[in-house]
């Protein structure tokens, strides 16, 4: 059996990116997808099993639900996460003059994000296969509020430390940011 790649928050991926992973054998696309049911059409090869799962790391439902599909659809040779530090139910000029609730909603959404897909996968995946996981963040940091500035530190920190640990299981864990397509 082939194994398994997880793209996690399409909902911030480029289109190519998608195409792109829709080439693998055992494509699972996961993210916010009942707002936009554009993502689903991607151009997806006719022998690809992709699979579609509407599911936000913001809620304890949604976290649960993607570490038993995790868990459901291994061996898994490979994650991406697309994380948004962008703001995104409000404008760029608006985000500093934002809510506390709505501030702290997507940095939540951020920081849990990370840490339950970093958990979930090195559960899952298996050394000795090539397997890893990469972190995908936007490349637009001239956009970036200061709060966003700073979770993308802690993010470069957080990969740095973990990827070391990785290694030493096996398993490869990277950041990158902007597109996965050069």
């Amino acid at each position: 059996m082939a194994a398994s790649g997880f793209w996690i928050g399409v909902e911030s991926m480029t289109v190519e990116d998608l195409t792109m992973a829709a080439a693998h054998p055992r494509p699972v696309f996961c993210g916010r997808l009942s707002g936009d049911r554009s993502l689903q059409s991607v151009d997806v090869e006719a022998d690809a099993q992709a699979e579609w799962h509407d599911i936000a790391l913001d809620s304890v439902e949604g976290q649960g639900y993607l570490l038993d599909l995790m868990r459901q659809r291994g061996p898994i040779d490979h994650v991406v996460l697309a994380l948004n530090l962008l703001p995104s139910e409000i404008g760029l000029n608006d985000a500093l003059t934002a809510s506390l609730d709505s501030v702290l909603a997507e940095t939540r959404q951020v920081i849990e994000g990370l840490i339950v897909v970093t958990r979930g996968a090195e559960a899952v995946m298996e050394s000795g296969i090539g397997a890893g996981m990469t972190v995908l963040y936007p490349d637009k940091v001239e956009l970036m509020t200061p709060l966003a500035r700073g979770l993308l530190a802690f993010i470069q920190e957080f990969v740095a430390a973990e990827a070391e640990r990785w290694a030493a299981m096996g398993l490869s864990l990277a950041l990158r940011s902007g597109s996965l397509v050069d």
